[in-house]
């Protein structure tokens, strides 16, 4: 069987964002692997090659992206639809919502859909209209490098390039409105810790969001207490993970929530929304808060750090290994099931 996959997300800006991640690390996993398909990767969505089946890793909302006509077996992955679910934050304007019809039109000739949880599978079939014996629940997962770092003069390094605190909560991803980082911001005020934010966008000044974000910081007083390090490479993202005492993801929602297994792969403790997606892909590994609630998120973080040694040894085991579930490999493997299942 010959398959085709979209690899332009990796040649676009979505190279540094989730949707460029999710392709390079699954056709890094489709190359590493002898398996018994062929793959053909190609950078035009309007252009696949010849091919049993054709992968789009992605699906633009509010861009016609995905080609009308239907050549063979059609495959679509769609992480998330959360500006559908919260439109009045994610306004998409009149051309936005014309393109929007226009995908789901050519929706209608895919013959599988691929999603990162249970959760962005219903919102699929709901918001979409796609048929949900045609859609196939397929969890991401942390690239194997990311682990807890027994080397302590590598760590001091990256603490010294990046001019992180001793002691801080990390925060990774994006500034849209679903990420909560208003409610996070207050959260660190009530708490009085340090917060590092890793994410491009935090640094844009061209971002309304972003400009958002740095008033509240301002009105809270919080100079002092937030280091932004914008994008970092990915080895630095592990030695990040490595220095913090916890890493909080405080969203209202989210399609996957990678930064948890990322995290608890590192062996450091997490605390999270206690919303669907999250729950889903956590299984009591992490510590839940109130994403509505600063008080709460404050008080689940003092809650970590406050654990004994013994407490904490617990807790980053239980995260390491409910973590360690999640591979590229298997990505690629259920993957694959369901090429093979349009194919038949």
């Amino acid at each position: 069987m010959k398959v085709a996959i979209d690899i332009s997300p990796v040649k676009s800006g979505h190279r540094v964002r989730g949707i460029g991640n999710y392709t390079k690390n699954l056709i890094e996993e489709f190359r590493r692997k002898n398996r018994s398909l062929e793959f053909i990767f190609f950078e035009d969505p309007n252009s696949p090659p010849p091919a049993d089946i054709i992968h789009y890793p992605y699906f633009d909302l509010f861009t016609h992206s995905l080609p009308n006509r239907k050549t063979s077996g059609r495959v679509v992955t769609i992480h998330d639809v959360i500006p559908l679910i919260f439109p009045n934050h994610f306004p998409a304007g009149l051309r936005g919502y014309i393109n929007l019809f226009f995908q789901k039109a050519a929706l209608k000739s895919v013959d599988a859909v691929i999603c990162d949880s249970m959760t962005s599978a219903r919102d699929v079939a709901s918001l979409l209209s796609f048929p949900e014996e045609k859609i196939h629940v397929v969890y991401l997962a942390p690239q194997s490098k990311f682990r807890k770092i027994k080397n302590g003069r590598n760590l001091v390094k990256i603490a010294q390039k990046h001019h992180l605190p001793k002691n801080f909560v990390l925060y990774v991803g994006d500034v849209n409105w679903n990420k909560n980082i208003q409610n996070l911001l207050e959260a660190v005020s009530i708490a009085k810790v340090n917060l590092v934010m890793v994410g491009k966008a935090l640094i844009d000044p061209n971002l309304l969001q972003t400009k958002e974000i740095n008033q509240l910081i301002k009105k809270l007083h919080l100079q002092n207490k937030i280091t932004k390090t914008g994008y970092t490479s990915q080895d630095d993202l592990i030695a990040v993970y490595n220095l913090a005492d916890l890493t909080v993801l405080p969203s209202f929602y989210e399609g996957f929530g990678l930064p948890v297994l990322e995290s608890m792969n590192c062996a450091t403790p997490v605390v999270c929304s206690n919303i669907a997606p999250l729950t889903e892909i956590t299984d009591s590994a992490a510590v839940l808060c109130d994403p509505v609630d600063p008080k709460d998120i404050a008080d689940k973080i003092l809650l970590v750090l406050n654990l004994s040694n013994q407490e904490r040894n617990r807790l980053s085991q239980k995260s390491q290994k409910h973590a360690s579930k999640f591979t590229w490999q298997k990505v690629a493997t259920e993957t694959i099931k369901v090429y093979q299942e349009v194919a038949e």
